[in-house]
């Protein structure tokens, strides 16, 4: 399961969106201006500046130019399929 952090007015956030839903790939979407996710994500990075900020099976992956390279990477190596 990938889990994005982001907000609706973040190009980046709605390209790993999209490139999670072009590879078929089940992500959950936590939207930044939810108080509550904005917490959680201070929480689990306390330097955060910017997002998106992703995760894969609970793994950190970075921004949307790291999560693009690891499917690349995955899929690119193994073909579609379940992880």
């Amino acid at each position: 399961m990938i889990t994005i952090y982001g907000h609706a007015r973040c190009g980046w956030c709605t390209k790993a969106k999209n490139l999670a839903e072009q590879y078929g790939l089940e992500y959950q979407w936590k939207d930044t201006d939810d108080q509550e996710n904005l917490n959680q994500l201070k929480k689990d990075l306390p330097s955060v500046k910017t997002v998106p900020q992703i995760w894969w099976d609970n793994r950190y992956i970075g921004g949307y130019d790291k999560f693009s390279a690891e499917v690349e990477n995955t899929l690119g190596n193994y073909g579609q399929g379940t992880f």
